[in-house]
């Protein structure tokens, strides 16, 4: 009897070993889709950016781990900083996607819960990067650099300029 227990009881006593490694996912960054007509409402939340409220997509279609780069750099209206992010490979291909069919709709960047910018998605996004043009700041910068993203550096004397056609070149700083 006692034989049968004993295995039953290792793995009772091994089972927060094993789960104790599973951290829930970081709420560092998001990208979270407007909502469509076609989205249910159990699968929407209330996004408010300015005086603004939007429907967006509960969950978000990027996340922390699909963000391997990023570039910063200062925003139009010097006071804060905007930045591009880079996704990875299959992050890229899923906002080529996304983007061919979510066209009209925006795209929000949220970090640490709270919104800070969105992008429009006026066509297919080919190039695998994701601006938000302003409302950073050096602590955010900081998140970033201590999440492990690779930070993206362009050349000196380089600006960034607002082009939604191109990501952030790290070649010539535009």
């Amino acid at each position: 009897m006692m034989a049968k227990f004993v295995p039953f009881l290792s793995i009772l006593l091994l089972l927060p070993l094993l789960t104790a490694g599973k951290r829930k996912e970081s709420n560092l960054i998001g990208f979270h889709l407007q909502a469509g007509a076609s989205d249910p409402d159990k699968n929407t939340t209330k996004l408010v950016v300015g005086s603004t409220t939007f429907n967006v997509r509960s969950s978000p279609e990027f996340t922390r781990r699909d963000v391997d780069g990023f570039y910063p750099f200062i925003a139009e209206d010097g006071t804060s900083f905007g930045t591009s992010f880079r996704l990875t490979k299959s992050a890229s291909k899923r906002l080529q996607i996304l983007s061919s069919i979510a066209l009209g709709r925006r795209l929000f960047t949220v970090i640490d819960n709270n919104p800070v910018d969105f992008v429009l998605i006026d066509g297919p996004i080919n190039h695998g990067y994701i601006t938000c043009w302003k409302g950073l700041n050096k602590n955010h910068i900081e998140q970033f650099k201590k999440a492990g993203y690779e930070q993206i550096q362009g050349q000196a004397g380089g600006t960034q300029t607002r082009n939604t056609d191109k990501p952030a070149d790290p070649q010539n700083g535009q």
